[in-house]
């Protein structure tokens, strides 16, 4: 009798836990792919989202999201991007050993290896924080510092792909710019990288009307951004969400989570 009395306590209680969390009110979940920074860390959106893209890095290279973990929490899938730049020579210098082993007047052997500790940074911060992904962005305009020289940016940019590969399993790199900052700062380099063009426009059908637009990586667009309240994204392709449910995004996840030690 005592273990029927028990049974029947322990039906009651999940019958109750059932019906409270039903009145709860739920989060509605958003199909808009938004993608948020430390500009949105003040921000409560009143919906959760099924997918987006969120900076690892405070609007400089080497300087952390604060709100990474919490803003990890508005997405069922998400990639990460991460912010570039290369402010020169003296900045090069501290990194003349690794990967490479460069002279203190080689140029872009400094942008190469400044890049590469620049994206291991971030992905040694956002896996420090639980925030993992085998989908980067890297993030080009003209707002951070960078050299006149588009050798050395790229040699720079070279330099951050690589050093997402080398700490991310199965990592996929694509590009955020738009046609004129990449021009400007890379001399228009094809890398045949996926892009993520930056519009400046404030709809969605505007967004949209731009994935018809030459690529300026010479590869192919999977994201074409607007703003309305927070940055926004329409797809050009379905390779965006299918990179996102890709066995390898999980599986390389994982690894990451075990991993992290090495960072």
């Amino acid at each position: 009798m005592r273990q029927r009395n028990i049974i029947g306590a322990v039906v009651i209680i999940i019958l109750l836990a059932v019906i409270l969390g039903l009145a709860v009110p739920q989060k509605k979940v958003s199909r808009t792919i938004v993608d948020v920074s430390w500009p949105n860390c003040k921000s409560t959106p009143a919906t959760n989202f099924q997918e987006g893209i969120i900076g690892v890095t405070d609007g400089l290279d080497f300087r952390p999201n604060p709100c990474l973990t919490k803003e990890s929490t508005w997405f069922g899938r998400y990639a990460l991007y991460m912010n570039t730049g290369y402010p020169g020579l003296s900045y090069g210098k501290k990194y003349m050993t690794s990967p490479q082993h460069c002279s203190a007047t080689d140029k872009e052997c400094l942008a190469y290896n400044y890049g590469f500790a620049a994206s291991q940074y971030g992905v040694r911060i956002a896996a420090q924080d639980g925030v993992y992904t085998d989908l980067w962005w890297l993030d080009v305009e003209t707002d951070n510092s960078w050299t006149t020289n588009p050798s050395v940016n790229r040699a720079s940019l070279e330099g951050a792909i690589a050093g997402i590969q080398r700490s991310s399993l199965f990592a996929r790199v694509g590009i955020y710019s738009t046609p004129n900052q990449w021009s400007l700062l890379t001399g228009n380099w094809h890398n045949g990288l996926p892009a993520w063009l930056g519009t400046g426009l404030l709809s969605a059908n505007g967004a949209a009307g731009e994935c018809q637009a030459p690529v300026f990586t010479g590869g192919s667009l999977w994201l074409s951004q607007y703003t309305k309240h927070l940055d926004s994204n329409v797809t050009c392709s379905g390779a965006f969400s299918q990179r996102l449910n890709s066995p390898d995004v999980i599986v390389g996840s994982l690894l990451s989570l075990f991993n992290q030690n090495h960072y």
